[in-house]
């Protein structure tokens, strides 16, 4: 490392006089990055600061004193979630916490601050204050009302789906369980009127608290097409359909092609014919992944015939030499496995239900999005409600109904939807650089979250939110003056799919993309930034640019420095795809997501009710703003951009964008 410093010092004209593993001086005054005594933590352990050329000391020890003695970033959080509340990607009060936050960046005196909008919505969806309960109406001696108050028996914390209709004001309804054949139905079938239909629980499935979510998605759209005649279980389905041409003696025919399949999805048999001429069973059959072998008898010759398979398309050959293209035109009865279900459910429909229950597999309730919610016609938005509740408030129902208990359940769903188009934002401000002005550092997180009620979107991610609101702050309060541009954005889109930022990558040229040295997301909730994973070209930079940081920020709890760990991952950054900075990783730009380390709990909150400004923790974020705001400011005075020489885009996970 020593070495490589001299030679950068030979650049920049620099005659180095001593050299040791603690100081460097210059005749120019030339010194390390940092003050002596301070460490860079690399793979886990303490090591020498590596000798880059980094930013002011001065401005970096400003930048510290103003994190630890005046930090306003539980300020910052509080007021953008109990004043904004939840940000669904498009409401009012994401579009309200985009406005909030301009006027924030504006006010600190940062340069450029603008709505960057990337797109529209067709339709606009706030969730107003939700409710729902077990009641009911006390008799008491003496009580002469016909029809007294319901009272609240038990508060139920529960979901729905985003962009999907509520209830016109509160709504009573005694809550009876899905039938379980048509015998059941037809035993009482005006139970079902008006009323709150329990489903089955399902606890047995292994997709965990996210599948109930796709779960409740795949209902919704079977009753929207039931109802609207898209769907009728009570037919016969169409038979399996593909179609196409076989060449023979020089003549192209017509094929037709009718597979059986049995309940694991595989043809086992079917009828293959040349329409109007002959036809016959096929026989032998042999279904891999993905090619199709079976024998087929006809009037003429008896075929072997030989296809692969392609998604909906079929390709290969008869006998071995005629050739066979097949196109499916019916597809497979896509609710064989529900559809004797799906004829009790058109009866349930049929009665007018107020809605229906389902059971999360434990106490937390997962908030996501229907199929096609950006494309919404609010005409043709789907009428019933499904309402998700916590398995301890599902127990409770299912318990006192299977003890031949009536229970009634009052939800009160005040959902608003609004013709669009909405356009939709990201939030972007500047401290703009001195002397490489278009060189640049993104700093960001995604201000959007989930909107379930209850939820407050405080670790998914007002945390990091705020974090970046304060490290601009906190530069803007120390007159930082870097080199290069630092740039401050706050997403949305994110959790459908990171949206705002793919955007924003698509809308660059590839001359400004070249010149992003870094991006920095932080989004994983209200640990610390305790580490960042680097390709073993980038751990130098890394180092040098996070090194301040270290030694300065101690909790008592964890008894532990709140220190920057640099993780070396191979020839490129080893991450994964679930947030924004995978949107510049695929486009070759350094994309950074932060090793949150700490003792939260980040499952606890995510998507779900319990993410409330309670989770957050204050020390951890007070280190993330300062570690954000200095690390931009390193490597926005560093020799040169951060290297990307191999750079190829991060493993994708699992996540909650979608």
């Amino acid at each position: 490392m020593i070495a490589r410093f001299v030679s950068f010092c030979a650049l920049k004209g620099i005659a180095p006089l001593i050299v040791s593993s603690t100081l460097l001086v210059s005749l120019s005054g030339c010194q390390t990055a940092a003050p002596v005594g301070e460490y860079a933590v690399i793979d886990g352990e303490k090591a020498a600061v590596p000798l880059i050329e980094m930013g002011d000391a001065a401005t970096v020890r400003r930048v510290l004193d103003e994190a630890r003695t005046n930090s306003r970033v539980m300020d910052i959080l509080t007021e953008l979630c109990e004043t904004h509340g939840s940000r669904l990607t498009g409401s009012t009060a994401c579009e309200n916490a985009n406005r909030w936050a301009l006027a924030q960046f504006e006010s600190w005196g940062l340069e450029n601050a603008h709505l960057w909008e990337w797109g529209t919505l067709d339709a606009r969806f706030d969730r107003l204050a939700s409710s729902g309960a077990i009641v009911e109406q006390p008799r008491r001696r003496g009580d002469d009302e016909e029809d007294p108050e319901w009272e609240t028996v038990r508060d139920l914390e529960f979901t729905t789906l985003s962009w999907t209709r509520g209830t016109d004001g509160p709504v009573v309804g005694r809550v009876v369980k899905m039938p379980d054949s048509p015998e059941a139905f037809d035993a009482d079938p005006e139970a079902y009127r008006g009323a709150w239909v329990l489903l089955e629980a399902g606890y047995a499935s292994r997709r965990g608290v996210r599948g109930v979510g796709y779960s409740m998605r795949q209902r919704n759209e079977i009753r929207h097409e039931i109802r609207t005649g898209a769907y009728d279980p009570m037919a016969a389905p169409a038979p399996e359909t593909w179609e196409g041409t076989v060449l023979f003696n020089g003549d192209e025919l017509m094929l037709r092609f009718m597979p059986e399949r049995d309940d694991d999805d595989t043809i086992v048999g079917g009828t293959m014919m040349v329409p109007e001429m002959f036809g016959g069973p096929i026989s032998d059959v042999v279904h891999d992944d993905d090619s199709l072998s079976f024998a087929w008898e006809n009037p003429h010759e008896k075929s072997t015939l030989a296809l692969t398979m392609d998604g909906e398309v079929m390709t290969g050959a008869a006998s071995g030499e005629h050739a066979v293209t097949l196109r499916q035109t019916v597809g497979a009865d896509e609710y064989a496995m529900t559809r004797e279900q799906d004829k009790i459910l058109k009866r349930v429909l049929e009665a007018g239900p107020a809605g229906f229950i389902s059971a999360s597999p434990d106490e937390r309730v997962w908030t996501t999005r229907p199929n096609g919610w950006r494309e919404l016609d609010i005409a043709q938005t789907p009428e019933d409600i499904e309402i998700l509740v916590r398995r301890s408030d599902y127990d409770y129902m299912n318990s006192r109904l299977a003890d031949g208990v009536e229970v009634h359940a009052r939800f009160d769903l005040p959902h608003r939807l609004e013709r669009g188009p909405i356009p939709v934002y990201n939030t972007v401000a500047e401290i703009r650089g001195t002397t490489r002005p278009d060189e640049v550092v993104i700093v960001s997180a995604h201000l959007d979250s989930w909107d379930g009620p209850m939820s407050l979107g405080t670790t998914d991610n007002g945390t990091g939110s705020s974090v970046v609101l304060e490290a601009a702050r906190l530069l803007a309060a120390a007159n930082a003056k870097p080199e290069r541009t630092i740039r401050f954005v706050l997403w949305t889109g994110e959790e459908q799919g990171l949206l705002g930022s793919r955007a924003y990558v698509e809308s660059l040229s590839d001359e400004e993309r070249a010149k992003i040295s870094a991006v920095f997301v932080d989004d994983g909730g209200t640990n610390y930034e305790g580490g960042i994973p680097a390709a073993d070209y980038m751990v130098d930079y890394l180092a040098a640019a996070t090194a301040a940081v270290n030694g300065q920020f101690y909790s008592e709890t964890d008894g532990a420095w709140l220190d920057v760990n640099i993780r070396p991952t191979g020839d490129r950054i080893r991450t994964h795809g679930g947030s924004d900075h995978a949107s510049f990783n695929r486009v070759g730009v350094p994309g950074f997501f932060w090793d949150e380390v700490g003792r939260a709990d980040y499952y606890y909150g995510w998507h779900t009710q319990n993410d409330d400004l309670d989770l957050a923790i204050p020390e951890y974020l007070q280190q993330s703003s300062a570690c954000m705001a200095i690390t931009a400011y390193n490597l926005a005075c560093a020799p040169g951009l951060l290297a990307r020489e191999g750079e190829t885009e991060g493993e994708p996970v699992a996540s909650g964008a979608e």
